[in-house]
């Protein structure tokens, strides 16, 4: 897809996702350095807790020239902040190699709890 199309494409996504999806953008002056996506997910009602909403931390960025400056934990603090004002259970992340160690910092651990079928694999080339 060429760049004008992704972008008239993502407006469009953007749009259409603003209840369930909040942007975080990093500035350096007028450049945009670093971003961040929170998924807000509504999770099936129990009959204990009706209202179980979660959270799925994506597409966490920050340019390599401003790497290793805060700029990453400034936006997941500040997504993590929000996922607590909008009363979430709990936020997950599918981290690079490369983050781990920014993640275990700001509070995520590994629960072993999850598991995850990669439907990737089965799709055939269009």
């Amino acid at each position: 897809m060429a760049k004008p199309d992704f972008s008239a494409e993502f407006g469009r996504w953007f749009v259409d996702h603003l209840g369930s999806h909040v942007a975080f953008l990093a500035r350096a002056g007028a450049l945009a350095v670093g971003m961040a996506w929170l998924a807000v997910i509504e999770r099936v009602p129990g009959p204990a807790i009706w209202t179980r909403r979660a959270g799925h931390l994506q597409s966490v960025y920050v340019l390599p020239d401003y790497r290793d400056r805060g700029i990453g934990a400034a936006l997941v603090t500040e997504a993590l902040q929000e996922a607590a004002k909008h009363g979430l259970d709990y936020v997950i992340v599918h981290p690079s190699e490369r983050s781990f160690p920014l993640y275990r910092r700001l509070g995520f651990r590994e629960t072993g709890g999850e598991l995850e079928a990669d439907l990737r694999t089965a799709r055939s080339p269009s």
